[in-house]
C-alpha cells in the first residue's frame, strides 16, 4: 500500500445522456488541471456520435488539448500504481474517472451520478482492463472557469431587457424601509414617553400613527408583488420562446444522441429560472437595499451591538453557504434522473401498444421503477442538508437576540443607551438579519437550481444550424449577395448531389464518400439497398436535416444553401418512415396549421393520397378530431394523411422514405398514379418492387456507396446486389 499514490478530487462534470460519458469525463481530466471545457465543445472534438465515443478518439481529443494521452490493458493491481486522475473503461459501456484507492475502497468520479467511494470488489467486476492516462504537455495552458450560475442567471437577466422593471423592484425596497423605520421609532417612542413618562396623551396619535404605517406597508408589498408577478409573466415567456426556437434551429445530430422526452421534460425548467430571477433574484436587490438602510441607522444606535449582529449574521452566512454547496451535485444528479424517468414515462406511453402487445409491462415497470428509485435515493440524500438549513437560521437567530438583550441590558444599565433605544434597536436589528437572512437562503436556492441552469444550459450552448434561420421565411433582402431570391416561384425539380461527403462522427471516416447523383426535372429515382446502407442519410442530406462535409447539393443547378427557405418549403415534399400524426383536426394534421393553404389545395393533396373518402366518413369531415399518434386510424391510413401532407404545398420534388410500405398493393398503385399526374420529381428510399421497378433510375447502395445503378429491367439482367436483393424478398 506504501506504493499507492494520494488520492486527489476532481470537479464533478455529469453527462447529460448515456452516450456522452467519454467526453464528460474527459471534460473532467481537463477540469483537474484548470482547463474548464464546455461539454457541448467536448462532444464535437470526441466525436460523439449516436454510437458513442470510442476511447482512441478520447485520446486524441485530449492531445488537442495539450494533454500528454496514452491507453493501457492493465491488471487491477497494476491501476493502483497509477498516478490519479485517469479514466477507466466500465462494465464494457461507460468511462468514469478514477480519483485514487485507500485501504479497501476505490474513489471514482462517474459523471452518470458523480464522486463516490465503492469497494475493491465491485471495481474488480466492473473495470475492463483498459485505461486512459493523462498527464500536461509543454503546450498544455489552462483555460475557462469552473461553470458558475449566477454569471448565467444575470446573462439571462441581461438579455431579457427588464431594466424598467429592475427600476420599479428598488424603488419599492427602498420605500418598504420606511414602514420598518417607522416601527422602530415607535417602539422607542412608545417605550421612553408613554411606558416611562406617563404621557398617555401620546397614545391615540401613536396608534393613529401605527395604524397608517401598516396601511402603508400593505400598499407598497402590494405594489411590490404586482411588479414581481408582471416580470415574472415577462421572463417565463422569454424564456420559454427562447428555448423552443433554439430547440427548433439545433441541428439533428444533437437529438440522435438525446431523449425527446427528456428534452420535453427541460422546458418547464424555463419557469423555474423565470420565478428565481422574478422572485428570489430580484427580492435580494430590495434587500440590499433594506439591509444597507437598516445597518446604517443601526450603527447610529449602538456600533458595538451592530458589530454583534454582523458577526453571528456572518456566522450564519458561512454555515448556510456549506450546507448548500453540500447539496450542488446532488441536486443536478437529482434533475438529470427525474428528467430519465420522465423521458421512460412517455416513451413507454408512446409505445403502450407495442408494450401491452408483446406482455412487456413488467419489464417496463421494472425498469422505470429502477430509474425512480435512483431519483427517489438522491433525494433522501438531500434530507439531511436541507433539514440543517432549515434549523440553523432560526437557532442562530435566537442566539443574536439572546446576545443583545444580554450585551444591550448592560448598556442600558450602564447609562449608553435608553430601554427605548435597546427596544428600538432589537426591531431594527430583526428588520437587518432578515434580508441577510434571504440572501443566504438565496445561496442556497442557487445551489439548488444549478442543476436545472446546466440542463438548460446544455441546450442553449449548442450551436444552432449555420445554413437557415428557421424563423426568416421570407426571402432574403435586396441587398443580400449570398442568397438568391426567388420571389415566391417555385423550383423546377432538378437534383444534383457532387461529390457528397458525410459522417455521423467528424473525427471518424466519412460514411458516404464521394456520391453522386443527377435527377431531371419529373424523373422517379429509387435508392434501394440492406438496413444501414445510406438510403435514408441521402434523403436527410438532401433535405437539409444532415449537411454534408464535403461536396455541394444543386437544386435547378443553384446551390441549396443559397435558396431562400420559403421556397425550399414551398418546393420539396417529404413523407418519413413513422407516420406523425397530432392531436387535432384532419385539416391541422395536413396543412399544419398553415392558413394560408386553399380547400381545394388540401383536398387535392387527400384525394391524391387517396385518403379524401375516409375522410368524408368521419363525422365532420376534415374537421374531425385525431388522437395523438393517430390512434383512431390504421397504419395504412396513418401513412396516407402524411403523404398528403407532403402533398398540399404542391411541390415540385417529393421523398418518399418507405412512404407506401403499410399501403397495399391497389392503394399504392392508386397513389403512384397520383404521383405520376402531378409531375413530380420523385425519390423512393424503398424495398418493395412495386414500388421502384417503374422508376426511371435505381440506385443500389451499401455501406454508403452505391455499388449499383441503372434501370429495374438492367439491374435484373447484371443479377448482382439488387438481383440477390429482390430475390430473397420472393423467396
Amino acid at each position: 500500500m506504501k506504493n499507492i499514490p494520494q488520492r486527489v478530487s476532481t470537479p464533478t462534470i455529469l453527462q447529460m445522456e448515456a452516450v456522452e460519458c467519454g467526453a464528460a469525463a474527459l471534460a473532467i481530466i481537463l477540469g483537474f488541471y484548470h482547463c474548464y471545457v464546455p461539454l457541448a465543445e467536448l462532444r464535437q472534438v470526441c466525436g460523439v456520435s449516436r454510437n458513442g465515443s470510442k476511447a482512441s478518439n478520447i485520446v486524441k481529443a485530449a492531445e488537442k488539448y495539450g494533454l500528454k494521452a496514452a491507453g493501457y490493458r492493465l491488471e487491477l493491481e497494476s491501476t493502483q500504481k497509477l498516478s490519479p486522475p485517469f479514466i477507466a473503461f466500465w462494465e464494457f459501456n461507460h468511462f468514469v474517472v478514477l480519483e485514487g484507492f485507500e485501504a479497501q475502497f476505490v474513489y471514482i468520479n462517474d459523471p452518470a451520478v458523480g464522486r463516490r467511494r465503492i469497494s475493491l470488489d465491485e471495481y474488480d467486476r466492473s473495470f475492463t482492463g483498459i485505461v486512459l492516462t493523462f498527464k500536461p504537455d509543454t503546450n498544455f495552458r489552462t483555460r475557462g472557469q469552473p461553470p458558475k450560475i449566477f454569471p448565467s442567471l444575470v446573462r439571462r437577466f441581461i438579455k431579457s431587457n427588464s431594466k424598467l422593471e429592475l427600476i420599479y423592484l428598488v424603488v419599492a425596497g427602498f420605500l418598504l424601509t420606511i414602514p420598518g423605520l417607522a416601527i422602530a421609532i415607535f417602539s422607542k417612542t412608545f417605550i421612553e414617553n408613554v411606558l416611562i413618562e406617563n404621557r398617555l396623551d401620546w397614545l391615540r396619535p401613536l396608534l393613529s400613527f401605527i395604524t397608517a404605517i401598516a396601511l402603508l406597508q400593505l400598499l407598497l408589498y402590494f405594489w411590490q408583488y404586482q411588479g414581481l408577478r408582471r416580470l415574472q409573466n415577462r421572463l417565463s415567456i422569454i424564456f420559454s420562446a427562447e428555448f423552443i426556437e433554439h430547440i427548433l434551429c439545433l441541428q439533428t445530430s444533437f437529438y440522435d444522441q438525446r431523449s425527446p422526452g427528456e428534452i420535453g421534460s427541460r422546458f418547464m425548467l424555463n419557469n423555474a429560472v423565470a420565478q428565481l430571477l422574478s422572485g428570489e433574484l430580484s427580492k435580494t436587490l430590495i434587500d440590499i437595499v433594506m439591509m444597507s438602510v437598516y445597518g446604517i441607522i443601526m450603527l447610529t444606535y449602538s456600533i458595538p451591538l451592530t458589530l454583534i449582529a454582523l458577526l453571528l449574521a456572518g456566522i450564519n452566512a458561512l454555515g448556510l453557504h456549506w450546507f448548500a454547496r453540500q447539496r450542488r451535485d446532488t441536486n443536478l444528479r437529482l434533475g438529470l434522473e427525474m428528467g430519465q424517468a420522465m423521458a421512460t414515462t412517455i416513451s413507454g406511453l408512446q409505445a403502450i401498444e407495442t408494450i401491452k402487445g408483446s406482455g412487456l409491462e413488467t419489464y417496463f415497470f421494472n425498469r422505470w421503477a429502477g430509474l425512480y428509485s435512483k431519483a427517489i435515493n438522491s433525494q433522501q440524500e438531500l434530507a439531511v442538508p436541507t433539514q440543517i438549513l432549515g434549523i440553523l437560521p432560526s437557532t442562530l437567530n435566537s442566539l443574536t437576540n439572546m446576545t443583545l438583550i444580554i450585551v444591550g441590558g448592560l448598556q442600558v444599565m450602564k447609562g449608553e443607551m435608553s430601554l427605548g433605544m435597546l427596544v428600538a434597536f432589537q426591531a431594527l436589528m430583526q428588520l437587518f438579519l432578515e434580508p441577510i437572512l434571504r440572501l443566504v437562503g438565496m445561496g442556497s436556492i442557487l445551489q439548488e437550481i444549478f442543476g436545472d441552469i446546466a440542463r438548460l444550459d446544455d441546450v442553449l450552448d449548442n450551436t444552432v444550424s449555420k445554413d437557415q434561420d428557421f424563423f426568416q421565411f421570407a426571402s432574403p433582402t435586396p441587398n443580400s449577395t449570398e442568397q438568391v431570391e426567388f420571389r415566391g416561384l417555385k423550383l423546377e425539380g432538378k437534383v444534383s448531389l457532387k461529390n457528397i461527403f458525410f459522417g455521423y462522427s467528424p473525427i471518424d471516416q466519412p460514411f458516404i464518400e464521394n456520391f453522386n447523383l443527377s435527377i431531371e426535372p419529373g424523373q422517379r429515382l429509387a435508392i434501394v439497398g440492406g438496413s444501414g446502407s445510406g438510403k435514408s442519410t441521402i434523403a436527410k442530406l438532401l433535405l437539409g436535416v444532415y449537411q454534408p462535409w464535403q461536396g455541394e447539393i444543386l437544386l435547378d443547378d443553384i446551390p441549396k444553401k443559397t435558396i431562400s427557405r420559403a421556397v425550399l418549403n414551398q418546393s420539396i415534399g417529404y413523407v418519413s418512415q413513422g407516420s406523425v400524426i397530432f392531436s387535432g383536426t384532419v385539416q391541422e394534421n395536413i396543412t399544419l396549421w398553415d392558413k394560408t393553404i386553399s380547400d381545394l389545395d388540401l383536398v387535392q393533396a387527400a384525394v391524391d393520397a387517396n385518403i379524401h373518402l375516409k375522410i368524408m366518413t368521419l363525422p365532420v369531415g376534415y374537421q374531425s378530431y385525431l388522437l395523438e399518434g393517430g390512434m383512431n386510424l390504421s397504419g395504412g391510413e396513418r401513412q396516407r394523411l402524411e403523404i398528403a401532407r407532403s402533398l398540399v404545398r404542391n411541390p415540385t420534388i417529393c421523398i418518399f422514405d418507405e412512404a407506401t410500405s403499410a399501403l397495399d398493393t391497389e392503394a399504392e398503385e392508386q397513389v403512384m398514379l397520383s404521383l405520376q399526374s402531378r409531375g413530380l420529381t420523385c425519390i423512393f428510399i424503398a424495398h418493395r418492387l412495386s414500388t421502384i421497378r417503374d422508376c426511371d433510375h435505381i440506385l443500389v447502395m451499401e455501406k454508403g456507396k452505391v455499388v449499383e445503378q441503372g434501370t429495374h429491367s438492367d439491374l435484373w439482367q447484371e443479377k448482382g446486389a439488387y438481383y440477390r436483393m429482390l430475390s430473397i424478398q420472393s423467396e
